[in-house]
């Protein structure tokens, strides 16, 4: 039981690295478009500072869900189901690892250029997914009802 815990104790304090790690790239359109953002969005300066503050919102919300399934902080609203989701949208984020793969090594054709360094990106949101599905399985019956 224990255990499970740290699963969300470690996602929530990854979402929240991350989402402080998009504040810092998002004030820098180099490294903005290092990490991955088109190169329209990089060169609209206003526009990559509001959608890095939007990501670092929703990374917030998710490292805030994950204290709420610990008990750290009170029982957000759809615990349950918001755990689930979220532990879905890293996984199927992680996913993506798959086709980045088969292009980086040359078995598939992309028209979309893919960097090595994003095969890596991808098996972190897989793993950060894997901690977060971890963690809620194992918690489940130990969050509150009617979440």
């Amino acid at each position: 039981m224990k255990n499970f815990k740290h699963m969300l104790v470690i996602s929530g304090t990854l979402c929240f690295a991350i989402a402080l790690f998009q504040i810092i790239i998002g004030f820098s359109p180099s490294l903005s478009l290092y990490f991955g953002a088109p190169e329209a969005l990089v060169k609209n300066a206003y526009m990559l500072i509001f959608v890095s503050f939007l990501v670092t919102g929703i990374l917030t919300i998710f490292g805030l869900y994950a204290l709420s399934g610990v008990g750290f902080i009170r029982a957000l609203p759809g615990l349950k189901p918001g755990l689930l989701v979220i532990s879905a949208i890293f996984i199927l984020r992680g996913l993506l690892v798959i086709p980045e793969f088969l292009v980086v090594m040359g078995v598939v054709q992309s028209s979309i250029p893919v960097a090595p360094r994003f095969i890596l990106f991808s098996i972190g949101s897989l793993v950060l997914g894997f901690f977060f599905i971890t963690g809620t399985i194992g918690r489940w019956n130990s969050f509150p009802p009617k979440n």
